[in-house]
């Protein structure tokens, strides 16, 4: 898990992670844009003394008013919200309102999308996303993205990031490789300590090349 104390980041952006001996950050380069729901899941957890000082670094206001005492047993607590539906979010990169974001993941494999962010919300928030029959990742208007809930089959409420605190986050890869046509294209995403299976690789030219070798 990485802290976002310095720059901001949100659920499917795609940017670059870079570690450095004085500072270490993600710099987001392109935001995809969701027309279809990206299915997501959240998880409540209990802050500790470690998850609240990350907190606080990246909102020192304490804007969401969380009252956090070590030696208090009841904790307030912060969601996890990772993206389910990978397979989903490898297609809606892949259409035409995505070309320039997937003509730059071709040529950049260091590149990674955030699928896991760490938020701290009003518990009110909390509630209502935990009471929810299903999460989507969703932008309704232009790049910018929203948690979309449903319950009893229906879209009933949206909730900006903006509402929200990002103080950690997690990050995947893209694995290419041939498909059915004989083209080179995205076929997974991985975490990021994860290898693409075989026959894939985060490398879109190195798959070219082997696909290339194999038709020699």
């Amino acid at each position: 898990m990485h802290t976002a104390s310095k720059n901001p980041v949100a659920l499917g952006v795609i940017g670059l992670h870079k570690e450095g001996v004085y500072s270490s950050g993600f710099q987001i380069s392109t935001i995809p844009e969701y027309k279809k729901l990206i299915r997501a899941n959240s998880t409540s957890v209990d802050f500790n003394k470690t998850t609240f000082n990350t907190y606080l670094k990246a909102d020192r206001n304490n804007s969401q008013e969380i009252k956090y005492v070590d030696s208090l047993e009841s904790k307030p607590q912060f969601l996890t919200l990772e993206i389910l539906d990978r397979v989903g979010t490898i297609a809606e990169l892949q259409q035409d309102y995505n070309t320039q974001t997937f003509t730059y993941l071709k040529s950049h494999k260091e590149a990674a999308i955030v699928t896991s962010v760490s938020l701290a919300l009003p518990k009110a928030l909390i509630q209502e996303i935990n009471n929810a029959e299903a999460i989507f990742l969703s932008n309704h208007s232009y790049k910018q993205y929203q948690i979309s809930l449903v319950k009893e089959g229906k879209l009933y409420k949206t909730i900006d990031f903006a509402e929200a605190t990002i103080f950690a986050y997690e990050l995947s890869f893209f694995c290419w490789g041939e498909n059915d046509r004989k083209q080179i294209n995205m076929v997974g995403i991985i975490d990021e300590k994860a290898s693409c299976s075989k026959n894939t690789y985060q490398d879109a030219e190195k798959a070219k090349g082997k696909m290339n070798y194999f038709k020699l």
